[in-house]
């Protein structure tokens, strides 16, 4: 179950969460740039509405002074100074080169109209009218010349509501393209998913039936085993009795006995005991475990390192699957160091709520690759091992709260590392 958690884990919510940040990613990319653009249209064209409007005033202001009477001439002061305000404004506005140039046409042809407008005023009424050269360039140049910028006005403003129409199909299109990706990412994402989560039930289902057929297998054949350890047992005993040499059933003996441990460790991986907690003394624990791996250590020229803490290292465990759990790391530390090395056993004090025990060796380390691989069922690296003495560790360590972690030590050889709680473990 903690294999296929962590599976599901990292091939499962791993894609998933990175497909949604894409996404998101990908949704608030396309919402800015999207935004940018509108706002960049609207913008436009409401200054181009503006330019419009302000055409449009000065154009009606040039009419209005073209209907004024010629003994008018009062009236025609206040328009004078609204349409140069006007024209004032149509500067400002004016952000585009061909604009500017129109609004220059504009204000040019109006100041000439104001000289000539101020130079009659000094002639009299039939001069004026006989000349009428100031009404007469209103009409035929600044008139036109106005005209002409509210025409380019309203082709900008026609362009800009194209540009704002291409926005919003842009938008438009924008929202489907995401959609349309999010819907096949969501669709691709799922039957991924969908494959990875039944291959990964599919495998855990085969793993619990082959649990179940070896821990059925191994209760049929400890049976008749032990019936045979019992009788080899005794006819050792008898013909040592007797001074007659023992030593080929010694070895069947030892046969037996191993045959007996590897049938254990499969009904451990297939029906794990519940921890019977109580309070343990790690360093009573250790002792112990050294105490079963001792004969071995000194027949390999294995140095045993060991120094307990000054004070008392006590858990709520279960002291047999924790020996059960220490004996595994020992035996494969022993195992990697067939010809001599150090095994050191290193208890820590409780810090920030947790006891850490360390088993350490000076063997070749762990291979980079088997690394993420080391609590796989049936993975190993060894020629007879059955890859299941670290998943019955690891296994043991979560029933108790805790972890086993697995490193290589920068000097060379391999560090396990046990971490319980050292409070009141979780029922």
């Amino acid at each position: 179950m903690i294999v296929l958690t962590r599976i599901l884990l990292f091939r499962i919510a791993g894609p998933t969460i990175l497909m949604s940040v894409l996404f998101l990613v990908s949704c608030i990319t396309a919402a800015i740039y999207l935004h940018h653009q509108q706002s960049t249209s609207l913008r436009i064209l409401d200054e181009d509405l503006q330019s419009r409007r302000i055409a449009a005033d000065v154009l009606k202001g040039l009419h209005d002074l073209s209907a004024l009477a010629g003994d008018q001439r009062q009236e025609a002061v206040p328009l004078h100074r609204k349409i140069v305000g006007l024209l004032d404004q149509a500067k400002q506005a004016a952000n585009k080169g061909e604009e500017a140039r129109h609004v220059g046409r504009l204000a040019d042809s109006f100041d000439r109209y104001l000289e000539r407008w101020q130079a009659e005023a000094a002639l009299s009424s039939n001069d004026r009218r006989a000349g009428g050269t100031a009404l007469g360039l209103l009409e035929t140049e600044t008139v036109p010349a106005c005209r002409e910028l509210e025409q380019f006005n309203a082709g900008e403003i026609e362009r800009a509501e194209a540009t704002l129409d291409r926005t919003v199909s842009w938008m438009a299109w924008g929202f489907v393209g995401v959609g349309t990706f999010g819907s096949l990412a969501g669709l691709l994402l799922g039957y991924g998913v969908a494959r990875g989560l039944g291959r990964t039930v599919l495998r855990a289902e085969s793993l619990a039936e082959v649990g179940e057929i070896a821990a059925g297998m191994a209760h049929e054949l400890r049976n008749p085993l032990t019936a045979i350890k019992m009788l080899v047992q005794m006819n050792r005993e008898e013909t040592e009795a007797k001074g007659l040499p023992a030593e080929d059933l010694q070895v069947i003996e030892q046969e037996i006995l191993r045959m007996e441990a590897r049938l254990n460790v499969f009904i451990d991986f297939a029906r794990p005991p519940k921890p019977e907690r109580r309070r343990v003394n790690l360093a009573a624990v250790v002792d112990q475990t050294l105490a079963l791996v001792g004969g071995r250590a000194r027949k390999q020229r294995v140095t045993v390192k060991f120094s307990p803490p000054s004070t008392p290292v006590e858990v709520e465990a279960d002291g047999e699957q924790v020996r059960q759990l220490l004996v595994n790391l020992a035996l494969n530390a022993l195992d990697v160091m067939p010809r001599g090395g150090i095994l050191e056993i290193d208890l820590r004090p409780p810090a920030n709520e947790i006891v850490e025990l360390a088993v350490l060796d000076t063997g070749p380390g762990i291979a980079a690759r088997h690394l993420p691989r080391l609590y796989e069922p049936f993975f190993t690296s060894k020629e007879m091992g059955l890859g299941l003495g670290l998943v019955v560790s690891q296994r043991i360590a979560q029933d108790h709260g805790g972890e086993l972690r697995a490193t290589n030590r920068p000097q060379g050889g391999a560090c396990f590392t046990l971490r319980l709680p050292a409070g009141q473990s979780p029922g």
